[in-house]
């Protein structure tokens, strides 16, 4: 495991997700409304779109271009037109930062 640090705990509110990039790849950081948090490729698996760009409710984040969505805690794709799980990241909380494990 190589944990990084992407941001602090204060950059991103409940309910709002967030772009970061590790070795200039595109991963969205999510901070769920009840408090959690998770990470996942930012890039839809049907359009190429950013999905940082689209909407977060609850766990399920939709992408702006077509509204297919996935669940940020899996990966799984919930609503087509995608059908391919997004990869997802382990994150931890330190103190007031935000790690996210990439290998």
């Amino acid at each position: 495991m190589a944990y990084v640090k992407v941001a602090a705990v204060e950059d991103v509110s409940p309910g709002q997700m967030k772009r970061v990039e590790i070795e200039d790849e595109p991963i969205a950081l999510y901070h769920t409304g009840d408090g959690q948090w998770f990470a996942t490729s930012d890039v839809c698996t049907h359009a190429g779109e950013s999905l940082t760009s689209g909407t977060l409710e609850s766990c399920v984040v939709a992408c702006p271009q077509h509204g297919g969505k996935f669940d940020v805690r899996s990966g799984a794709a919930v609503a087509m037109p995608c059908v391919v799980a997004v990869e997802t990241y382990p994150v931890e909380i330190r103190g007031g930062d935000v790690f996210l494990d990439f290998e």
